[in-house]
């Protein structure tokens, strides 16, 4: 059941949070339903707080997961900023890191697509000009990803480009 990935999460050993955060981000990733479940039962603090770790791996599978949660919905992305994400998830964009670029650079503008308010609050949180250093980044995706959180932004307003 979702609650025993939940509290996997909270389990000492990254390996088993890497598996929790893994399934619960395939999970999420299918509707908007099952990710609607995923926040239900309680996982995106925790995957706040997986982001957080030292270790490599884990930031990368719990910053994919939380991408795959707020894909689907404005309230679902709104749960993910609630949780405090954007807060953890913007300063990474400068990690030299390219899979955790490409994961953090997926989950900001899986955020910032939605609405103003949301786009807001990815900017807010002072991705620029640090965002703009990704397009020079060697890594193909790495550039791809950081011009789409831009591209999600700016389509809002004027105000925003």
């Amino acid at each position: 059941s979702l609650d025993s990935l939940v509290t996997c999460l909270e389990e000492f050993d990254p390996g088993v949070k890497e598996a929790a955060a893994w399934t619960l981000g395939y999970i999420a990733g299918h509707n908007a339903e099952l990710a609607q479940q995923v926040v239900d039962a309680g996982a995106v603090p925790l995957l706040v707080l997986c982001v957080q770790e030292p270790e490599l791996s884990l930031k990368r599978i719990s910053a994919s997961a939380l991408s795959d949660i707020a894909k689907h919905t404005p309230e679902l992305a709104q749960a993910v900023v609630d949780a405090g994400a954007v807060a953890y998830l913007a300063p990474l964009v400068i990690n030299q890191d390219a899979k955790l670029k490409r994961q953090v650079c997926c989950s900001l503008s899986q955020i910032a697509k939605h609405s103003v308010d949301l786009a807001e609050v990815v900017v807010g949180a002072e991705i620029f000009p640090k965002i703009l250093t990704c397009l020079k980044f060697p890594d193909e995706y790495v550039k791809k990803h950081a011009a789409t959180v831009m591209r999600e932004i700016v389509k809002h307003t004027p105000e925003l480009a």
